[in-house]
């Protein structure tokens, strides 16, 4: 028997990713949860990271959790991303698609 598994909703996150956006940010995820359950973040043209976008990825993610749905990046992380994880401490793990979606997430081990 094959379940079929409805993609996740796509959210593209574009220009600075800093702690000026973090606000926008955070509005942006909580309206796409108030439509699907679980969100696949496309930042791959963001020009800029902060570790306050990675702060609102996780507190997303830990939301997500709790209502049953989940959060993950639409792609493996650029230049940008991937720099901003690296320097905080973090590394790229490796986690089973969801929908269809490549995941990435992060975890607290250093790199």
């Amino acid at each position: 028997m094959t379940q079929d598994v409805a993609p996740a909703r796509r959210v593209v996150l574009e220009g600075p990713l800093t702690l000026r956006s973090a606000e926008a940010v955070r509005a942006t995820l909580q309206a796409a949860f108030e439509h699907d359950a679980d969100i696949a973040i496309d930042c791959s043209a963001a020009d800029e990271i902060d570790l306050s976008f990675i702060q609102v990825l996780i507190a997303a993610r830990a939301s997500a959790t709790r209502r049953g749905g989940s959060v993950a990046l639409a792609a493996p992380p650029g230049a940008v991303l991937l720099d901003t994880i690296s320097r905080a401490g973090f590394r790229a793990v490796a986690e089973p698609a969801i929908g269809g979606t490549e995941v990435f997430w992060i975890d607290g081990d250093p790199a």
